[in-house]
């Protein structure tokens, strides 16, 4: 029986080393006592890739809560994450030279009270660090927040205010902003 082993073992080894010498193209030189050159040919294929990270990294989505203890026109509220203050965010693009890289929000779907009452997004801003702009949201589907060019690595914050300058019925509003990083 260990006989048999053995000589599938051998067997075994003597087919992948036969196809695997078969695989191998390269080339080779032989010759007298000079030197002696052979090329070996190299490719990097990068595919163009998107990141997008709008909160603590992982699977849970980031809540921001404003608790607005004043009356409105008493000044904005900051808002608090649920992961990190202020919010980290990166955008990371490996595209073509020359590509436009286009950061987007969509704010069309106003907070809602779960009663039919409404505050829309435009009553949130954001005070932006490192590589994004600062903004408040426009109600829109695609508002444009950051345009970049080329790869990039781009890193930095948002820090989240409630305007707090018109009266809304009491409640608990809630609702989500989706963030898009696209290019061409």
């Amino acid at each position: 029986m260990m006989k048999l082993v053995r000589i599938l073992v051998v067997i075994l080894s003597l087919t992948g080393f036969l196809c695997y010498s078969s695989s191998v193209n390269a080339e080779s030189s032989s010759g007298g006592a000079g030197p002696l050159s052979v090329r070996l040919d190299f490719a990097v294929n990068i595919p163009s890739q998107l990141f997008l990270q709008v909160g603590t990294a992982g699977a849970t989505v980031d809540t921001i809560t404003f608790d607005v203890l004043d009356v409105p026109g008493t000044g904005a509220v900051a808002g608090v994450s649920s992961g990190a203050n202020p919010v980290p965010v990166r955008a990371v693009s490996t595209v073509n030279a020359g590509s436009t890289i286009t950061l987007t929000a969509d704010s069309s779907v106003a907070l809602d009270d779960g009663l039919g009452n409404t505050i829309p997004f435009s009553e949130i801003s954001w005070a932006a660090g490192g590589d994004f702009s600062s903004g408040t949201f426009n109600e829109t589907a695609a508002q444009v927040l950051d345009t970049f060019t080329d790869s990039s690595d781009n890193n930095g914050t948002y820090l989240f205010s409630y305007v707090n300058d018109t009266q809304y019925s009491a409640g608990n509003y809630a609702g989500t902003v989706v963030y898009t990083l696209s290019s061409p």
